[in-house]
């Protein structure tokens, strides 16, 4: 009469089970474990036929007759060591509650089914925050434009009118009796500016004037003028080169380089976040089948005792079986709440439009794929791939930009300084003609010469020569560390492969194991008279016993569900998680940073290392290489260009 939830028809075994030793080994555990018994008298040769104790004695400690020897712990821990070592061809059973699963739970709501490679498709269209890690980069490139365009050519212009009325106090400066010197003046200006590459100030600017005043010796009154002038000023020693004055598009370059990896690593996470909701939903959704069919058991024995109310079944026996039934009902309440939470967290990850007010259904099933971990070469692939070194190395090389600017600023100013000029002269005030008669009358002015600056003591640079120098020590120092970070990361990454895969078999042998064990305990609860005291007492196993199966198969999914999850942390600490999936991303790359000479420190012969190309040391000087300008993605700078998908599908690699 104690019915059983349908399962899959692959799925049914037959098990060989003493079930009248069960039976009586169960009854005897009952009896045993009711009474305080004398554990110094177990271990003494009586121990055959054990006392148990009437009177009220003193808690005993734990004494060493009741811990094993040493050599058997050992040997017992070799062997279940031993025995944890799963063949690869090992086979598990998917469970009952697989197909079940993929089945809608509330009818009277539209559904969605989704794989988990949709899903993440999804993710990566609507997710709101990865648009808030995919426009990183944007920024950051922008820092890069804003950095060259310290070069461009700067047009400017300018306009004067001075009216002048100053008394004389010297008659040479007007003649005669003229008691206030009145002049009038109006100049204009325009040219180009420009700072070169290699640190000069380079400026050209044509300049018309009109002045008239009341002076005998102004000849021509009035007059206008014209003058071209170009002025160079080239810094020789602090300032010049190309190598500095292009340091700022250097490290915007490095620092949109590092937006890229930092996006990458943010991604990764995410995308592991949205596979941990999509399988913690189909977890939720098992485990409300799972206590649906733990409910159905108990009904069945709620049931069968109240049919035979009236003929040997006991009231408590009725009332025991009704109270497990009132808490497995209470479980399942809970268990629809989980459902919905796993979906609305599933789907604040995800954000897509179309998956609101719907039931989402996750199609895919776990398969107990057997993943080959090589520990040293998963090292090895963490250490190129993973975005955390790849910023790591990308900061050490902008503080070795940053520690060559300060050095270079240590140097006193020393500057070289030329004019060149033409001028020309018109009565009548005509600017123009005097334009005209800068190029065919006279001849060209020059000069030039040398400006120095040093401060007294110089403490400002050399201070930040020394901040620059301690910058890279700690960078370097936290590269090491982030070194032995991924290691540790991949090898417990790596060590949860094995041990999932280790602990999915063994919860599948418990839930086996109990799986007879209720099968028996059914049997011979029905068997029994109900009036019986062993029949209360078998009861009582019975629902012991369903509710141990229920936890068994609870475990052996959760099992499941971590044997999954642990190869998608295996391939996110190894740095190749989008390799593993469907998707690419496509980030818009740059040109990038001029290469310098690097150098790999010593390493470990007992451990993986980096790339010998990725540790750089920025001792000698930089190499000059000029930087191109990037191409700006639109021209208007209000609005952002999402035409284009920034990721493309490419086939599983």
């Amino acid at each position: 009469m104690c019915g059983r939830a349908p399962t899959a028809p692959a799925h049914k075994k037959q098990w060989n089970v003493d079930v009248s030793a069960l039976a009586r080994f169960s009854f005897v555990a009952i009896t045993v474990s009711c009474a305080p018994i004398d554990l110094t008298a177990q271990s003494s040769p009586a121990a055959a036929h054990p006392v148990v104790s009437t009177a009220a004695q003193p808690a005993a400690s734990v004494t060493t007759d009741s811990v094993a020897d040493d050599q058997t712990l050992r040997h017992v821990h070799q062997h279940i060591e031993a025995d944890g070592v799963q063949s690869a061809d090992a086979t598990f059973d998917p469970g009952w509650w697989q197909p079940l699963v993929s089945q809608p739970i509330r009818p009277e709501d539209s559904s969605a089914g989704l794989t988990l490679d949709d899903t993440l498709l999804r993710a990566l269209e609507h997710s709101r925050q990865i648009q808030v890690f995919r426009d990183l980069p944007l920024i950051r490139e922008t820092t890069i434009i804003e950095a060259d365009a310290a070069f461009d050519w700067t047009a400017f212009t300018e306009a004067r009118w001075d009216d002048t009325t100053d008394p004389i106090g010297n008659s040479l400066t007007a003649g005669g009796d003229v008691q206030f010197f009145e002049d009038h003046r109006l100049s204009a200006r325009a040219g180009l500016r420009r700072r070169t590459r290699s640190g000069a100030d380079l400026e050209l600017f044509q300049r018309l004037g009109f002045q008239d005043n009341n002076s005998q010796f102004f000849v021509p009154d009035p007059q206008g003028t014209a003058r071209l002038n170009l002025s160079f000023t080239q810094p020789l020693m602090r300032g010049r080169g190309r190598q500095y004055n292009e340091s700022l598009v250097v490290l915007a370059q490095i620092d949109k380089n590092v937006a890229e990896d930092e996006v990458q690593r943010q991604l990764q996470s995410h995308l592991l976040e949205v596979a941990r909701s999509y399988w913690a939903l189909f977890l939720e959704r098992a485990v409300l089948y799972q206590k649906i069919n733990s409910y159905i058991r108990g009904k069945d024995v709620f049931d069968r005792l109240n049919q035979r109310r009236e003929v040997d079944a006991r009231l408590t026996q009725i009332i025991s079986a009704e109270a497990t039934l009132k808490s497995r009902a209470s479980e399942l309440v809970r268990a629809r709440a989980a459902v919905k939470n796993a979906e609305s967290r599933l789907r604040s990850l995800v954000n897509d439009p179309s998956l609101c007010d719907v039931e989402i259904i996750p199609i895919d099933m776990p398969v107990f794929e057997s993943l080959p971990v090589e520990l040293d070469e998963s090292i090895t692939i963490a250490f190129q791939k993973r975005p955390e070194l790849k910023q790591a190395i990308k900061n050490i090389k902008a503080a070795a930009v940053r520690l060559q600017m300060a050095k270079h600023e240590l140097l006193p100013v020393l500057d070289l300084v030329t004019n060149f000029y033409l001028s020309g002269l018109e009565g009548q005030g005509q600017a123009f003609d005097a334009w005209a008669n800068q190029f065919d009358t006279g001849r060209p002015s020059y000069g030039f010469g040398l400006e120095y600056e040093l401060p007294i003591l110089n403490r400002a640079a050399n201070a930040r020569h020394r901040r620059r120098q301690l910058e890279i020590r700690q960078l370097r120092n936290q590269y090491a560390t982030t070194l032995e970070t991924v290691r540790f990361e991949v090898e417990v990454a790596a060590r949860e492969c094995r041990t999932s895969q280790t602990e999915l078999s063994t919860k599948q042998h418990a839930m086996q194991a109990r799986a007879a064990q209720l099968n028996a305990l059914t049997k011979r609860w029905q068997q029994l008279p109900g009036e019986d005291v062993t029949a209360s007492l078998a009861l009582e196993n019975l629902l012991i016993a369903q509710d141990a199966l229920a936890d068994a198969e609870f475990e052996y999914l959760q099992s499941q569900l971590t044997f999954k999850l642990s190869i998608f942390n295996f391939k996110r600490a190894t740095g190749t998680l989008m390799e593993s999936r469907p998707i690419e991303v496509c980030p818009t790359d740059l040109e990038n940073v001029p290469v310098t000479q690097t150098h790999q420190p010593e390493p470990d012969s007992d451990k993986p290392q980096p790339e010998s190309d990725t540790l750089p040391s920025y001792i000698s000087e930089m190499q000059a290489t000029e930087p191109r300008t990037p191409a700006t993605r639109q021209n208007n700078a209000d609005q952002v260009d999402h035409e284009q998908p920034w990721y493309r599908i490419s086939g599983m690699r």
